[in-house]
């Protein structure tokens, strides 16, 4: 019985999985309110030569390998400047020595460029290339440089080349709509609306005085909030006027003192004590 078993597993097929040369790849990023998704393969070089030869200077290229690069996005966004619809689509560039051409195409069910029809772009716009500062051996598309107002960067990175396309969704400009609405012309004195208004203003950089007016507005409205005064220390604080950070952050710990917050409070006094430092000098 155990000859016949050896004979038998002797007779079963070995099978060998060959990798593929241009893996799969696919993922999904929410930029601001917009969730974009990419569906990409990518190719290796493998010692290759790969801009200007494996894939020549200014001729359609499919971005990738495999089927065409796909992306889709949930709402309409700026892409490249341009407004690009909610929906899928494909990408092809025509990469240069010194700029890149991005197309984006409305078939996504093509095989590489073979049945690509220009008349199916719904825009074209040139990108200038980059030398990254590191060398890419597998093909990436990147979805990065995220901040706060919904903006990023499509990154294709490549051997040692970098183009960046900037995109954005439509919620700062919905959320600023909202402000100028509510707050700027609606003189609206609901407290948390007035605070989330400076906070958004806080966290996108934008004019922090202003944003400071609504939180003592919201102050008055609400005395026993501790996010108020604890807002204010901080925006105090970016616009280096450490005397009303200090009384923002001393009101903030009296109100954090109710609740037992230790680590605030730990955190606010050593904030205090570093401005104090600073009014010294």
């Amino acid at each position: 019985m155990l000859l016949q078993s050896v004979i038998l597993s002797a007779q079963d097929k070995v099978q060998i999985r060959v990798t593929a040369a241009s893996p799969a790849a696919s993922y999904e990023q929410e930029v601001g309110s917009a969730k974009i998704k990419i569906s990409y393969s990518r190719p290796l070089v493998r010692g290759r030569k790969i801009f200007g030869e494996l894939v020549p200077f200014d001729k359609l290229w499919r971005t990738g390998a495999s089927d065409c690069t796909v992306i889709t996005t949930s709402e309409d966004i700026s892409f490249g400047n341009n407004v690009l619809k909610t929906g899928s689509y494909s990408i092809f560039t025509i990469p240069s020595i010194n700029e890149w051409t991005i197309i984006i195409n409305t078939d996504t069910t093509l095989h590489g460029e073979t049945g690509y029809d220009e008349k199916k772009d719904v825009m074209r716009f040139k990108v200038p290339v980059e030398k990254s500062s590191n060398f890419y051996e597998t093909f990436t598309i990147d979805l990065n440089d995220i901040n706060s107002k919904g903006e990023a960067y499509l990154k294709i990175f490549w051997e040692n080349t970098l183009v960046k396309i900037p995109i954005k969704s439509k919620e700062d400009d919905t959320i600023l709509a909202l402000i100028d609405q509510h707050i700027i012309k609606g003189k609206s004195q609901d407290a948390n609306l007035l605070f989330q208004a400076a906070n958004y203003y806080y966290n996108t950089n934008r004019d922090y005085k202003l944003a400071m007016t609504w939180l003592l507005e919201a102050e008055k409205l609400k005395p026993e909030n501790f996010n108020y005064p604890n807002l204010r220390q901080k925006i105090a604080s970016e616009l280096k006027d450490y005397t009303n950070a200090i009384a923002a952050a001393k009101r903030a710990i009296t109100l954090a003192d109710k609740e037992k917050m230790k680590t605030t409070i730990e955190t606010l006094n050593k904030r205090i004590a570093d401005w104090e430092m600073l009014l010294k000098k």
